[in-house]
């Protein structure tokens, strides 16, 4: 059950991620779009990576999958941070959408790292 969840919280997280990088290359779905910025998109690609490999390796009983997925995390909390550190000093431009994605974006995580650490010993379990 909290695998299940893990799973399901991570991947939504990863998709938000993904349309941002998709986004933020310059691909516009409709009228969702958000400017340009390059270095945005790669962060989230990295991002994207990092959490749909962590859900795998839940999803799939890995060894060390409690590991990948707490890395995962992180790394995704580090890049949300790091993009809102950025659009706060005036790094690029900023609007309504893309706050709110990043608001989005950490609960999801935060979600992610309670599951992690308070059921720690129900996703250890095989």
């Amino acid at each position: 059950m909290m695998r299940t969840a893990l799973s399901v919280i991570m991947i939504a997280n990863a998709a938000l991620f993904l349309f941002g990088a998709v986004q933020h290359a310059g691909i516009a779905f409709g009228r969702f779009h958000e400017p340009r910025i390059v270095p945005a998109a790669v962060v989230e690609t990295i991002c994207w990576l990092s959490l749909l490999g962590g859900s795998i390796a839940i999803l799939s009983n890995f060894a060390g999958h409690w590991k990948l997925a707490l890395i995962g995390n992180l790394v995704a909390l580090f890049g949300v941070l790091l993009g809102m550190a950025a659009l706060a000093a005036g790094r690029g431009p900023r609007t309504a959408s893309n706050d709110l994605y990043h608001h989005v974006m950490l609960v999801l995580i935060g979600l992610s790292l309670v599951i992690l650490f308070f059921a720690k010993s129900a996703l250890e379990r095989n």
